[in-house]
């Protein structure tokens, strides 16, 4: 058997790697047309703030480990046409101008995804940069290293939007965020979480322009000076344009379903609607087992689980059904730990679902102790069966790892009501005999005796 992968980062690497783990004689070709695999996107934010020194750290596999374990690695070069009838697909090596045929037995769609750029005008001049491959992060590792890089606009207020505006500030620039939406991370957490950090953000000095469209970009010798809002002008010596992604699959459109947003549609073993050819990582949308509808979750951990069930499934014969996911995500910026999983309110007023939930404030340690930190947890269950479907929680101090015992509980049905009875240990060094988790359920019922 043979097995083609286009697309060798994150959930290409962890397909293919699993697929030789599973099946020793299978011949197994990935294409690329980047000049590396494997980078840690998600990283870049880390770099450019230093924490992250060498940026081959951000690297987790290469060519040659692939190539050590007997996968053949082709890197520039570009699936450009899909002949699913006669199971090739037409390749271009990038570097020489070639194109030839490849057949496959199974072929796994591991494209990801890439920015969305409008038509705006001027936002191809230079200086107005987006954020997805390693090429991107050198060239905005550079320019923050730039003391005459002074002032930056970051347009986009998700996720790395508002880490490279921490990035940016904590090396002393003067920076504006800028975004439709009138909150940071509005997909992710309800505004209890995002005012925290929105305060911090403006107290380290970040202009926040929210509520604004950006209009156009402005430049001066081919170089970018100000950004044009709807609401007003800025003048700029960088822009980051982080708007979010969209599923690089325009290519397979005619050949495989494709949900409206341009997702692969899949099932629960990652097949798309040709039953050799399986789509996995940021190219594909999934079930979302806190909703219970398909989703986009445009996420590392998920685009790896997506890979290790595909690779999987193609070696043992559709036999490990996804079970779903819920999105968990999270995020240190500025001082605060935010994690979250599931629909959080803001999800569920725009689905519509008929729930209830519950904002809860304690202390992680007991008040005996020398030192202890308030945290913020937010709870979120379907009214009719009682069932949790998201999950917040922030704090100065880490407690994130909080949202692995949510995304569990949400993929097995755990009710509101059951949540005071999960077994949580007790140590006066890490937490309180009823904590805030548990806390949070015996209030909803009306049994927090331990309220002060």
């Amino acid at each position: 058997m043979k097995t083609i992968i286009i697309g060798t980062n994150h959930t290409g690497t962890t397909a293919a790697r699993t697929l030789r783990r599973t099946n020793k004689s299978m011949e197994i070709v990935t294409y690329d047309k980047n000049d590396n695999i494997s980078f840690l996107g998600c990283g870049i934010a880390l770099w450019v703030k230093g924490d992250v020194k060498d940026e081959k750290q951000l690297f987790y596999a290469s060519p040659e480990i692939l190539e050590s374990e007997n996968i053949k690695v082709k890197m520039r070069h570009e699936m450009i046409e899909l002949n699913e009838a006669k199971k090739t697909v037409r390749i271009k090596n990038l570097e020489t101008g070639e194109i030839f045929d490849d057949n496959y037995d199974k072929l796994i769609i591991a494209n990801g995804s890439w920015p969305i750029i409008p038509p705006i005008e001027g936002i191809d001049l230079e200086g107005v940069n987006v954020v997805k491959i390693f090429q991107h992060g050198q060239k905005i590792h550079k320019a923050n290293n730039d003391k005459s890089v002074k002032k930056i606009a970051v347009v986009g207020a998700g996720y790395i939007g508002i880490e490279l505006v921490d990035a940016f500030a904590a090396n002393g620039k003067d920076v504006t965020l800028i975004d439709v939406a009138d909150r940071i991370m509005p997909r992710y957490y309800d505004h209890q979480f995002t005012d925290l950090v929105e305060t911090d953000m403006k107290k380290a000095g970040v202009k926040l322009h929210l509520n604004e469209g950006v209009k156009k970009f402005n430049g001066k010798d081919g170089k970018v000076t100000e950004v044009v809002t709807d609401k007003g002008t800025y003048p700029v010596d960088m822009v980051i344009w982080a708007v979010g992604f969209r599923p690089e699959t325009p290519m397979f459109k005619g050949k495989i379903d494709l949900a409206p947003n341009g997702a692969i549609i899949t099932n629960e073993f990652m097949q798309t609607s040709n039953k050799d050819i399986y789509a996995i990582g940021d190219s594909v949308e999934v079930l979302n087992y806190a909703s219970g509808k398909k989703s986009y979750l445009a996420l590392a951990t998920t685009a790896v689980r997506t890979g290790i069930i595909a690779a999987l499934n193609i070696t043992n014969g559709n036999k490990l059904p996804s079970s779903g996911f819920a999105g968990a995500n999270g995020i240190s910026v500025f001082g605060w730990n935010l994690a979250g999983v599931g629909m959080s309110e803001t999800a569920c007023k725009a689905e519509k679902v008929d729930y209830d939930s519950i904002m809860f404030t304690d202390n992680d340690r007991p008040e005996f102790m020398e030192t202890y930190n308030q945290v913020w947890i937010k709870i979120i269950w379907e009214k009719k069966s009682r069932r949790i479907i998201g999950a917040q929680i922030g704090s100065l101090a880490n407690h994130t790892e909080v949202m692995y015992m949510f995304s569990l509980a949400i993929q097995k049905g755990l009710t509101i009501d059951e949540l005071p009875l999960v077994d949580i240990f007790f140590l006066p060094h890490f937490n309180k005999p009823y904590n805030f988790i548990t806390l949070a359920g015996l209030e909803v019922l009306g049994l927090n005796y331990f309220k002060k």
